[in-house]
C-alpha cells in the first residue's frame, strides 16, 4: 500500500539557521561584555570635584579663596576644609557651598578657624576639602 497524498513540510535551510544562531550568540556576547567591562557607561550621576586654584595669605589668621570645579554630572556640596602647615593640621572655616555640575569654578572663602600657628609667606601647605558625598579633594599651595 502506498500513500500518495503525503504533505511535505518545508523548513529553513541549515545554513540560514546556523547564521541566525551565530548572530544571536554575537548579540548576547556584546551585551554581556558591555555590562561587565563598562562599555555602555554608568547609569548613575556622579560629582567629580577638583580644586582649580588656591590663594591663601600669610599672617596672624590665614585667609583666602579656594576655587572648586565640578566636571561630573551631579551637584555636590563642599562642607569642610582641613589645612596642614607648620607642623599642625587644623580645621579652617568655610561656608558650605554647593558646586553645580558642569558650571565654572566656584570660589569658596576660607578663614583661619582652629589654626593657631601663624604661617609665613612662601610656606607650603596641604589640605583637603570634604564633600557631602564623603569624598576628599586634596590640594597644595604656598602662602602669599
Amino acid at each position: 500500500m502506498q500513500i500518495t497524498n503525503v504533505k511535505r513540510r518545508k523548513a529553513i535551510s541549515p545554513v540560514i539557521a546556523t547564521v541566525i544562531l551565530i548572530a544571536i550568540t554575537l548579540i548576547a556576547a556584546i551585551a554581556i561584555a558591555g555590562f561587565v567591562f563598562g562599555l555602555f557607561g554608568s547609569f548613575t550621576s556622579t560629582a567629580t570635584l577638583s580644586v582649580s586654584s588656591v590663594s591663601l595669605a600669610s599672617g596672624a589668621a590665614p585667609a583666602g579663596t579656594i576655587y572648586v570645579q565640578n566636571t561630573g554630572t551631579a551637584n555636590a556640596k563642599v562642607s569642610a576644609i582641613t589645612l596642614t602647615y607648620g607642623g599642625q593640621t587644623c580645621a579652617a572655616s568655610i561656608t558650605p557651598t554647593t558646586v553645580s555640575a558642569g558650571a565654572a569654578a566656584v570660589s569658596i572663602p576660607v578663614t583661619a578657624g582652629s589654626c593657631t600657628v601663624v604661617p609665613t609667606a612662601g610656606e607650603q601647605f596641604t589640605g583637603s576639602l570634604s564633600a557631602s558625598n564623603g569624598g576628599q579633594i586634596p590640594f597644595t599651595g604656598t602662602f602669599s
